[in-house]
């Protein structure tokens, strides 16, 4: 039985002159309701008119999905004419059970991009029945023919198998292979599987591949009870017949030249172990495809390594070293300081243009070299020590910097940050020990990093240090007991990026987005309830902003970065974007950091909100306002001054009157919502968040607080003393603060000028960032920074120091 849902057009017309073609749509979401599998297809038709003054054409309408198609007309719809893109879901088969589909229409209209139509709904599922063609019980086990390597190629081989044998016992590979073919049809296919999707991100026909490699896993491994099972081989080779006659495409590139050909090369090594060899009708086309599809020196940083590992294994399979030797210098060439994308000479990481990617790419990136770094290690394919050693440098002193025991900086990761379980890497032990086996001069230190992450122990043989990455306009602060970082841009850097229907809402994510983390969970999984106009450290309009553009945009900034001493540091960040100007610096020392701002001002409607935190809620609130201190519960505007508030071993103190408002409640939102390739299902969670309202159209506005990581209970709040530490300056000219105990002077020149506290007088010809650090009254050190010149970060800039 076919439904269809159709709603009239809400006529919606534009005010002002209409140029060109013009698409306006009465709705662009509907949810279905309950949808029943054994009903068959729904359909919801989306009306539209053309508002403009020119005939507009609908090119095409990609609906991400084989479970979705859609109808339209192909001729043109003249100015002022109705019409109607109809959906159509297809239920049958599918396992999902909450949707949410988007279709992306392209058309003539000379305003680029795209509209999106959004269907969600749940869906009741009729349990399928699987008659079994391929029983295994219906082969035997055949003898073992151990071999040893002959070759160079054997052994890369042989490592690759191994490799893959080590991540389940044979037994559980056994299980699920049992499941797979109990429900392979005898032509290779496996139903619940969606060979028609487009998706994106979760492209389903790559898991026929993935569901392939468990087989062989099972057929090829000598420990299994289907080493060599006719059966097995059988449904292999059907399987791999039916993949070579589909030939499916993403719309997406990376699955096309990186995931399919990486995972044929995996299925293909297991297979060179086989009792029975693959027909060359199958065999042949695969590594055609893999041959054809992609080259990498056509591409940079992980994705080149991606690319080069599959060839080399194809290089392997045919025994052509000059293959292999080509390849094993694309995966190690990413292994070197750049100015593209890649190793960066502050040590920080870029993909996709000028773009922070430590995270993300950067976590493919090390995952690479480890892995080929030991499976060529020993041969004439092996990495350089000179790679080794920039390769271990960056690894130890940045990439795992970015960890809190197992919980990685969401501002390192791109538009993966929408991604579920992105944040947490568990104990991550395969990572180590092969870390150790490649370099096993740092052993030692990657214990104490895989100590962390099993046990989230955080502050375990961690050192202090600060660095300022002025590559990537990012600041990381660690200590044993929490970790802080700033992340800006500039227009030397790009934002944080959207793209493949991801990050939808991270507009602001580089805008002084900060990560305070003391257990190193507090964002993990958060992202589906955020509220996304308030990212920790921003100060930005009120109201979530969807993404402008895929693909990350260039900042506005020409004024932010920072100095450091390798121990302490000052971040600035002069921003001018939204309609929002903000003087924003953060002062980091040992155990406190000072956050300040200054020259606030907006010229837009809304309302302009700091945040100071947004994070999970853990335990109980405690708010003090000097006098006494209680727990406080739920949404309250702050009409009493606080001094301090207290959450999850963080404290916040307030020396000025601020006009905070802090919630301690649930909030809804849903996977969906920041990534259309995921399940629109409600999720609700209780979050701590903590503001400051600037209120509409703020002059010279200002702002200072102070957080305080590592105070374990409220208690010690109470005795915690401050003083020592002074703000010394705060306005859109100078920011200042000293820390007498630690004998230091932080400096933010916005302008040229003089800073004199009567115990230093400092005078800046330029803007600039100074740190000073006294020691029984004499200076012992000086840090400058000049944030608007890359290039020249730590010269070109004058100070007179009395």
């Amino acid at each position: 039985m076919k439904k269809i849902l159709t709603f009239s057009l809400l006529l919606l017309t534009a005010s002002g002159l209409v140029q060109a073609q013009e698409m306006t749509f009465s709705e662009t979401k509907v949810n279905l309701g309950t949808i029943e599998e054994k009903d068959g297809n729904i359909s919801h038709d989306f009306w539209f008119m053309n508002t403009g003054d020119k005939p507009l054409v609908i090119s095409n309408i990609i609906t991400g999905c084989g479970c979705t198609s859609a109808e339209w007309s192909k001729e043109p719809y003249k100015p002022g004419e109705k019409g109607c893109i109809r959906m159509i879901y297809h239920p049958e088969g599918r396992k999902e059970s909450d949707i949410n589909l988007v279709a992306e229409i392209y058309t003539n209209m000379q305003k680029k991009g795209t509209i999106n139509l959004e269907i969600s709904g749940h869906v009741e599922h009729t349990a399928p029945v699987y008659p079994s063609y391929y029983n295994p019980e219906n082969g035997k086990r055949a003898q073992i023919e151990e071999k040893a390597p002959q070759d160079d190629y054997q052994q890369i081989l042989e490592r690759i198998r191994n490799e893959i044998y080590a991540k389940s016992s044979p037994k559980k590979t056994d299980l699920k292979t049992d499941t797979l073919l109990l429900s392979l049809t005898p032509e290779g296919k496996w139903k619940d599987l969606d060979y028609a999707c487009f998706f994106r991100t979760n492209w389903e026909p790559v898991e026929h591949l993935k569901r392939l490699v468990t087989i062989a896993t099972s057929y090829t491994d000598t420990r299994s009870v289907y080493y060599g099972n006719e059966v097995l081989f059988a449904a292999i080779h059907a399987a791999l017949k039916y993949w070579t006659q589909q030939d499916p495409r993403c719309h997406n590139w990376w699955y096309n030249q990186i995931s399919v050909p990486q995972t044929q090369a995996s299925l293909l090594a297991l297979m060179d172990a086989g009792h029975q060899k693959l027909a060359p009708d199958i065999y042949e086309p695969i590594l055609k495809t893999m041959s054809e599809r992609s080259d990498p020196r056509k591409f940079t940083g992980a994705n080149k390594m991606d690319i080069a590992i599959h060839h080399l294994t194809r290089g392997c399979l045919l025994k052509n070293d000059s293959i292999v030797r080509s390849n094993a210098y694309e995966i190690f060439y990413p292994v070197q300081i750049v100015k593209e994308e890649g190793i960066q000479e502050d040590m920080s990481y870029h993909q996709h243009g000028p773009q922070l990617y430590i995270g993300g790419y950067g976590t493919v990136f090390v995952e690479n070299i480890v892995r080929m770094g030991n499976i060529l290690n020993g041969t004439q394919y092996a990495m350089s020590n000179e790679k080794l050693k920039l390769f271990s440098d960056f690894t130890r002193n940045t990439f795992l910097n970015v960890f809190r025991g197992s919980h990685l900086d969401f501002s390192v990761t791109g538009r993966g940050v929408s991604r579920t379980g992105l944040l947490n890497y568990g104990d991550w032990a395969d990572m180590f020990r092969n870390l150790q086996i490649l370099d096993p001069e740092h052993a030692d230190e990657y214990a104490a990093a895989a100590h962390r992450f099993r046990t989230q122990e955080s502050s375990y043989q961690r050192s202090d240090r600060n660095v300022m990455y002025y590559c990537s306009d990012y600041m990381l602060h660690n200590r044993k007991n929490y970790d802080i970082s700033i992340r800006t841009a500039s227009t030397r850097t790009n934002k944080t990026e959207s793209g493949n229907g991801e990050n939808l809402y991270g507009t602001y994510m580089s805008d002084g987005a900060t990560n305070i983390r003391v257990n190193g969970n507090e964002y993990t999984d958060i992202f589906p309830v955020w509220e996304w106009d308030k990212i920790p450290g921003t100060t930005v309009p009120a109201g979530e902003k969807r993404n402008p553009a895929d693909w990350g945009t260039k900042g506005t900034c020409t004024f932010t970065g920072g100095v450091s001493d390798g121990k302490c540091g000052v971040m600035t960040f002069d921003m001018d974007d939204y309609g929002v100007k903000a003087r924003k610096s953060w002062f980091l020392f040992d155990n406190e950091i000072v956050c300040l701002g200054a020259g606030i001002e907006s010229n837009v409607p809304e309302e302009i909100v700091t945040t100071i935190n947004q994070c999970h809620l853990d335990g109980n609130v405690w708010i003090s306002n000097g006098k006494a201190s209680r727990k406080i519960e739920k949404e309250m505007e702050l009409n009493e001054m606080p001094t301090w508030i207290w959450h999850d071993s963080i404290a916040y103190f307030f020396p000025q009157k601020l006009n905070l408002k802090l919630k301690t409640d649930i909030q809804k939102g849903s996977w969906a919502r920041i990534n259309y390739n995921y399940s629109a299902t409600e999720i609700n969670m209780p979050v701590f968040n903590l503001t400051i309202n600037h209120g509409q159209s703020p002059k010279d506005a200002t702002y200072v607080y102070m957080i305080v990581p590592g105070i374990n209970a409220p208690e010690e709040v109470k005795s915690y003393s401050s003083k020592g530490i002074k703000i010394e300056r705060n306005d859109a000219n100078i920011q200042a603060v000293s820390n007498e105990k630690a004998g230091l002077l932080q400096l933010v020149f916005f302008k040229p000028g003089t800073f004199d506290n009567g115990k230093t007088e400092v005078k800046a010809i330029k803007p600039c960032i100074v740190q000073i650090r006294k020691e029984k009254g004499e200076v012992k050190d000086v840090q400058i920074a000049d944030p608007k010149n890359q290039e020249t970060f730590k010269v070109g800039v004058e100070v007179m120091i009395d």
